[in-house]
């Protein structure tokens, strides 16, 4: 087997250092978020876990991809060893594996969030249902993986007798239903978020948090239209741009996961742009049961002594109570009662993690 120069082709080059510096941003955020969950006090959850898992994975990525260039991408097919030839398409197999696992870990980083600080009913639900979406997602890239050629050998050894269904329609199908599950996770909170007591331009903020996986999207779009030009024939040669991107989407899904976490950061690095921020209580009034007056000055009291690393939750309340009872508590006829504030995490406890 030979070895290659991984910095010979100006573009292969270019691509190895951007994915370099994209996963080291990640790592950083991952870590700002360690941070802000120690300044916070609060438990380590299965968001956060999901998030290292999925940063280790793209990791593996990254190796991979400077491997890639290790033993000939961007040389043609024809000029490289067959052994060469061989281990490019054997390690598909497995860079395929990686990505996949990367994503979605990624997705179920985003959902074990949501499920932190959303209480509603109705929204759990609907997150539930979407890491069933995330997880067949999985499953039929698994499944894509072992299953498009028969025998599985003749993925990296065309000469065998059997059969290969087209990589180019299973890859962009796949890719098509990832932009689907993204579609759908960042979606998800927007109508929530819409309805709770709070100014415009505060819903725009959380709403633009939540909607930067749009760019994601984006990114995943141009990866779909990549791997339809990535001739099999010609693996080592045509696969430059779709390994790149296959690196980037997940570094930047990783580090768009870590986003909502990091205000404790930005308020311990920049004081002076919190200082005047006050609890974003609405003034507006409600339809529904109100705090006591007692109860806002005690949590008002909280505010100042701490800040919650995202400015919004949902408390379930009980008619009639005037301390806004224990989150999905049911009323005497049974039924459960959903009354949303605005209010800082700070007021409702420390989130649970694992335990």
């Amino acid at each position: 087997m030979q070895l290659y120069n991984v910095f010979a082709f100006p573009i292969v080059r270019d691509q190895l250092i951007a994915n370099t510096i994209l996963v080291a941003l990640a790592t950083v955020l991952v870590i700002l978020r360690g941070v802000s969950r120690r300044i916070r006090k609060s438990d380590i959850g299965w968001d956060d876990a999901c998030c290292v898992a999925g940063l280790f994975h793209t990791y593996g990525m990254l190796a991979m991809h400077f491997h890639y260039a290790r033993v000939g991408m961007r040389h043609h097919i024809t000029t490289i060893p067959p052994e060469n030839a061989v281990l490019i398409a054997k390690m598909l197999m497995v860079y395929q594996i990686i990505y996949y696992n990367a994503m979605v870990l990624a997705k179920f980083s985003y959902l074990a969030f949501y499920l932190r600080i959303f209480v509603s009913r109705e929204f759990r639900i609907l997150t539930w249902v979407c890491m069933g979406c995330a997880g067949a997602y999985w499953a039929g890239s698994m499944l894509q993986i072992f299953l498009i050629c028969t025998p599985f050998e003749r993925n990296w050894n065309p000469t065998l007798p059997g059969h290969c269904a087209s990589q180019n329609v299973a890859f962009s199908t796949i890719g098509a239903f990832n932009l689907l599950t993204d579609v759908m996770i960042m979606a998800l909170p927007i109508r929530f978020v819409w309805k709770l007591q709070m100014s415009l331009g505060t819903k725009l903020a959380v709403v633009g948090i939540f909607g930067l996986g749009i760019f994601i999207s984006s990114i995943t779009i141009i990866r779909i239209r990549v791997l339809t030009t990535v001739d099999f024939t010609d693996l080592s040669y045509s696969m430059i741009w779709a390994a790149f991107w296959s690196v980037t989407e997940p570094a930047l899904a990783i580090s768009n996961s870590c986003a909502p976490m990091l205000r404790p950061i930005l308020k311990a690095a920049f004081p002076s742009l919190f200082s005047s921020v006050r609890a974003p209580y609405s003034t507006q009034p409600s339809t529904g049961p109100v705090l006591s007056k007692n109860s806002t000055a005690k949590r008002a009291h909280d505010i100042d002594e701490m800040d919650s690393e995202f400015p919004l939750t949902q408390l379930d309340q009980r008619p009639g109570s005037a301390d806004g009872g224990s989150l999905n508590d049911q009323s005497q006829d049974g039924r459960l009662h959903y009354t949303t504030y605005q209010i800082p995490r700070s007021a409702v406890g420390t989130p649970k993690g694992f335990s």
